[in-house]
């Protein structure tokens, strides 16, 4: 369940800021950033961990299946996060 909520996390974190940027800013919408970051950085660390049990346990014929889907998740959640991070603080920080 982790794996699927921490980047639900990621994203909706920064989405919240550019919905709310409209309206009535954020008072410090870094928080919101460093959250968002922190929520990827554990779900790229849980993937490794993932990754970290299947060797231990002798699956390398499950760890070559997955590591191409797995390098290209972690790839797209990270470009996702920062490209909705830069987008929403570019947005609050626009006026000053």
């Amino acid at each position: 369940m982790l794996p699927v909520l921490l980047p639900l996390i990621a994203f909706a974190l920064p989405v919240l800021v550019i919905n709310r940027s409209a309206r009535r800013p954020v008072r410090k919408p870094y928080r919101y950033s460093l959250a968002s970051f922190a929520a990827a950085l554990g779900a790229l660390c849980q993937e490794v961990w993932v990754f970290r049990q299947r060797a231990q346990a002798g699956d390398i014929s499950g760890i070559c299946d997955t590591a191409g889907a797995v390098l290209l998740l972690c790839a797209v959640i990270a470009a996702v996060t920062l490209l909705l991070n830069l987008i929403a603080l570019g947005l609050s920080y626009e006026d000053e």
